[in-house]
Parts: structure tokens; C-alpha cells; sequence
């Protein structure tokens, strides 16, 4: 995966952070969000709750989110330079109020709950809070699966999305602001098939993905038999109970739950990745004025701060 940064988007990044990022998932950082997944675990065992990793995942609201500093050091004021709002786009957001917005349940670093009936939390929840800060709009997050999200997204419960790739079937119905990250797709499969490195080798496999995911559309293109399930750990998991032979899922994302299911020798990534996809923030087609502010909201976010969010959930330190 590779970050873009707010200030440079579909350019990339030359730099050393940059280069160190495109490596593979860094253990670290598993390690670090299982630890918030444990902790937050024991806190919902304690109610009768289920972790994360369930694969009926709550759909609940998370409380809204006030405009008030989000995120300890981030002031109100963004970077010299930001594009400021017109009057047209002040008045809509003081009509709108908060922003609905549609958040992964179970897609970590990005966005997932630590528990059943938990906040959203992740890179991407972050970065929506410290874009509605600076916009001075309050946002509420609905942690819930990604096909619901799409579906909110289209039926008017949610005004944007934590994140979704800007793939052409979904265009008919979305606009797609400037990218604000690169995630690389992979194959993964069980250790019997690890030779498969290719999307013409798993003919024949049975290949999980998660309904309505990118990887769901590599998967129908190249013509293959799929398992299709609802949430990205169901995915993980019938790779690992033998259901499937391998799955198509973004890299950070399916090494996790890898991580977290001890399916380490038993399921891995193989071969190069099948596709990158630009995360971008979504609205309805129509919605032209909320996707002039999204805009505006990407870069009123500066580089120094995008890396701080960042490095908040993939640590500072090498591999």
C-alpha cells in the first residue's frame, strides 16, 4: 500500500517514508491493533459482546463526532495555502448540520470497531475527523459492512464514505474526490496453492471475496469460481478452514486478519499485486457541492499531519 498524502495525491511520494511504506503490512502494527481489538474485546465480554473479528459485525451508530478538536495537536486553523470555502459552500454545510457517513466495520488500519457496538476507529475515521474539523461541520461514523455502506450511499443515509475506490460500475451512481491513498490488492492462498501467483492459475480454485469489493470485480473479470461472503474476516477465514483455496483482498487488510485468525504458514499472500486502488471519498453523482467541499477538505489537511494520523496506527519504526 501506499500513501499519497493530502498534498500530492495520484503524484505519490519520492520520499524515504514514502518507500518505506510500500513494503509489505509491518508486524508492528499488527501487533499494536491487536492490541486494541484484545483490549477492547475484554471491555465488550464484559456486556456480552463480541470482538471485531465477529462476522455479524453491529451496524449501530457510533455517537456523532462534535467539531471541537478531534485529535490531540491538530489546531483549527489548517496549512498556509488551504482553499478556503465559498459562501455558497459555508451556508450548505450550516443547512446540513452533520454528515452521515458510512464507515468499515472490520477493515483495519483504516477503519474498523475494536468491538461489537464500538466507534469507528482508523487512518481513514481520523482523517474524516480532521477534515470536518477544519470544515467546522460535525460528522457521525455508522460502522456497518461494505455492501450496506454502498447501499446507504445510494439511498440517502449516509452523505460520504470512510473510503471506496473509484472503480468505473461504480460511477453510474458516485462521484469520487482527488485519491488520498494507494492500497494494493493481492491473491492469497493456503499453503497447498502457494505456487498460484497469478488470477489465470486459480482456475479451477474456489476464491473467496467480499461482496460488492474490488476484489469481488478482479475476480469476475478473470473469469473465476468465488466464494461471496459479507465481511473481510469471513473471507480470511474460509481460506483458512479450507472453503476456499484462495481470496482477493487488499494487502494490509487481509495480512491482518491473518495475523489475528493464526493462519501465519497456512494462508499468505503470493505473487505481485493484482491491482492498486485509489482510496478516495465518495458522494452521490449529483451531490456536486458536497464533493467541491470534500475536495477543499483534502487539502486542508497539510502532509506533516496526514503522516501523523498515519503513523498513529502503522508506528514510526522500520519493518
Amino acid at each position: 500500500m501506499r500513501p499519497m498524502g493530502p498534498s500530492v495525491h495520484a503524484k505519490g511520494r519520492a520520499s524515504a517514508r514514502a518507500r518505506r511504506r510500500d513494503r509489505t503490512f509491518r508486524s508492528g502494527t499488527i501487533v499494536i491493533l491487536l492490541v486494541v481489538m484484545l483490549i477492547g474485546g475484554a471491555l465488550a465480554g464484559a456486556c456480552g459482546g463480541d470482538t471485531a473479528s465477529s462476522d455479524a459485525a453491529s451496524s449501530s451508530p457510533s455517537p456523532v463526532v462534535s467539531a471541537s478538536p478531534p485529535l490531540p495537536g491538530y489546531p483549527a486553523t489548517p496549512p498556509a495555502g488551504a482553499p478556503t470555502l465559498t459562501a455558497e459552500e459555508e451556508a450548505w454545510l450550516a443547512e446540513k448540520g452533520t454528515l452521515e457517513v458510512g464507515a468499515f466495520n472490520d477493515y483495519p488500519p483504516f477503519s474498523f470497531q475494536p468491538f461489537e457496538g464500538g466507534e469507528a476507529t482508523g487512518i481513514a475515521v481520523d482523517y474524516w475527523k480532521l477534515i470536518a474539523y477544519r470544515l467546522g461541520v460535525e460528522v457521525a461514523f455508522t460502522p456497518t459492512f461494505f455492501s450496506d455502506q454502498l447501499e446507504g450511499l445510494k439511498d440517502g443515509r449516509f452523505d460520504s464514505l470512510t473510503g471506496i475506490f473509484p472503480l468505473e460500475e461504480r460511477k453510474q451512481w458516485f462521484a469520487f474526490t482527488r485519491a488520498w491513498f494507494m492500497i494494493d490488492t493481492r491473491i492469497f492462498t493456503d499453503a497447498a496453492h502457494k505456487s498460484d501467483k497469478t488470477l489465470a492459475s486459480l482456475k479451477g480454485l474456489t476464491v473467496s471475496v467480499v461482496k460488492d469489493d474490488s476484489g469481488q470485480q478482479i475476480a469476475d473479470d478473470a473469469g473465476l469460481e468465488t466464494l461471496v461472503v459479507e465481511s473481510y474476516p469471513e473471507a480470511v477465514k474460509a481460506v483458512g478452514e479450507g472453503r476456499a483455496q484462495a481470496m482477493i483482498l487488499d494487502q494490509p487488510v487481509g495480512e491482518y486478519y491473518v495475523k489475528e485468525f493464526g493462519y501465519k504458514g497456512k494462508v499468505a499472500a503470493v505473487g505481485k499485486p493484482v491491482a492498486s486502488g485509489e482510496m478516495t471519498l465518495p458522494v452521490r453523482k449529483d451531490d456536486t457541492v458536497l464533493l467541491a467541499i470534500l475536495q477543499k477538505g483534502i487539502g486542508m489537511v497539510g502532509e506533516a499531519e496526514f503522516e501523523g494520523i498515519y503513523e498513529t496506527y502503522m508506528g514510526a519504526g522500520g519493518d
